[in-house]
């Protein structure tokens, strides 16, 4: 039993057309199925991509918020430890009544006028700069530094400068003795 292998001979043809029409079936199919595979493959693909991105997006604009957020509070902080550094300054003074001091010119400023700066020093001595958004509020507040009633808290009211702005408003300093009592 001894079969021989002749290599040499020619490639069988497939002769009958059912077989020819069997293997083109088999063919397309295998064609068909690998085609579907390959767009079903790049479809789901797609779709994972545009999923991935609209989630990457989505975390950008979160972080964007999160960076604005922290940048106003930041500023918000510097802020805070510039108004804290002045204030420490202020309470700092030896001697002073820096509270009663302060609350008396809270008082004092009322509407429309805001006080800009309060130097203060441990001899009594107290230097005002402020703004008034106009002669009435200004007036208004001259007259509440100067009435009889706060004659026992401020005396040698000097007022030191003022200025007329464009808008109308007035930039002013003043300068007093506070007494101790």
């Amino acid at each position: 039993m001894k079969k021989e292998i002749d290599f040499l001979k020619d490639y069988e043809k497939i002769s009958s057309p059912k077989k020819l029409s069997r293997f083109l079936t088999v063919g397309m199919f295998v064609v068909v199925i690998f085609y579907s595979l390959l767009v079903a493959g790049t479809l789901s693909f797609w779709f994972f991509l545009k999923k991935e991105h609209q989630e990457i997006n989505r975390q950008i604009e979160v972080k964007k918020s999160q960076i604005s957020q922290l940048r106003k509070k930041e500023s918000l902080q510097v802020l805070l430890k510039q108004r804290l550094t002045s204030l420490a300054k202020l309470w700092s003074l030896k001697g002073g009544n820096l509270p009663r001091i302060l609350s008396f010119f809270l008082q004092m400023s009322g509407e429309g006028v805001s006080l800009t700066e309060i130097k203060a020093s441990a001899k009594g001595e107290v230097g005002v700069t402020g703004t008034a958004p106009n002669a009435l509020n200004f007036a208004r507040f001259l007259e509440k530094i100067t009435s009889s009633d706060n004659a026992n808290i401020c005396s040698k009211i000097i007022l030191t400068s003022v200025s007329r702005q464009k808008d109308g408003g007035y930039n002013f300093s003043l300068s007093l003795t506070y007494e101790k009592t």
